[in-house]
């Protein structure tokens, strides 16, 4: 590990401290998985149940006359905010359960693990539409913010085809600092992560809140070996390996946790 890491690291004691979240259990996560397995038309709607049976209050902005992005609000102690997403439009060759469900299912269960203590940032959960398309919810989610609104982004972090491996992360793709913090975290509760570039795969919804100078991550579980899976029938329940999605969605839980300490 480069030392410009090695700062970063918490002692497991710290760390026990001082993140604090309560995390949804193996079968819900499961559940809400599953529950993916709908027509394109049905995942909007789909989502926003997901949310409101976690808790929380549904806001949906307008993409364009057929679909809107689903966000959930998580109110903090200051107007900092970390905004985190994933998106429900899939290609229709396959399920879309990888892409993108297992990123989208997974943010109302992140919504359960923060909301049950006070957190210093304002949290927001978008589930984008429109990715598949030309990240058309993401580009309107960020045009819509003001300047200030903008500034106030302490970071995006973007859930993207998850549990096809243990976690990895597109290190071009992201800010070096949030890299180093996931690294952290994950020394700290002995998960694994790995840098896996995807660049010839494809964009994603960062690209949006990078051209804004926002700091972004792009979280995901592709290899080499996985992708062929994405965009095909083979793209269903049966691809996601449980287990690591599960390690992955506590290692995110606590990533969050710990970006609510240390992001500015």
């Amino acid at each position: 590990m480069p030392l410009r890491y090695l700062a970063l690291l918490l002692p497991l004691t710290l760390f026990a401290q001082k993140i604090e979240v309560q995390l949804v259990r193996p079968p819900k996560i499961q559940e809400r998985l599953e529950q993916g397995a709908v027509p394109q038309k049905e995942r909007q709607p789909t989502i926003r149940k997901v949310f409101e049976e976690a808790g929380c209050t549904v806001e949906e902005q307008r993409v364009d006359r057929g679909a809107s992005n689903v966000i959930c609000t998580l109110a903090g102690e200051t107007a900092s905010t970390i905004v985190v997403g994933g998106h429900y439009d899939f290609i229709d060759r396959g399920a879309g359960i990888v892409d993108d469900w297992s990123g989208t299912s997974m943010l109302p269960s992140l919504f359960e693990a923060l909301k049950g203590r006070p957190r210093r940032h304002t949290f927001v959960f978008v589930a984008f539409a429109r990715e598949e398309l030309g990240l058309i919810g993401s580009k309107q989610y960020v045009k819509d913010l003001t300047n200030e609104q903008k500034s106030r982004i302490a970071a995006f972090v973007n859930l993207e085809c998850l549990g096809l491996s243990p976690t990895k992360v597109w290190v071009r793709r992201s800010t070096p600092e949030l890299v180093s913090r996931l690294l952290a975290v994950a020394k700290a509760i002995d998960a694994p992560v790995e840098g896996a570039n995807v660049d010839a795969v494809g964009d994603d919804d960062t690209h949006p809140f990078l051209l804004s100078r926002i700091p972004v991550i792009s979280i995901h579980s592709v290899t080499q070996a996985t992708f062929p899976i994405l965009h095909t029938p083979r793209d269903k329940m049966s691809a996601v390996h449980l287990d690591d999605y599960y390690v992955s969605y506590k290692l995110i839980a606590d990533y969050l946790a710990y970006l609510d300490l240390k992001a500015e």
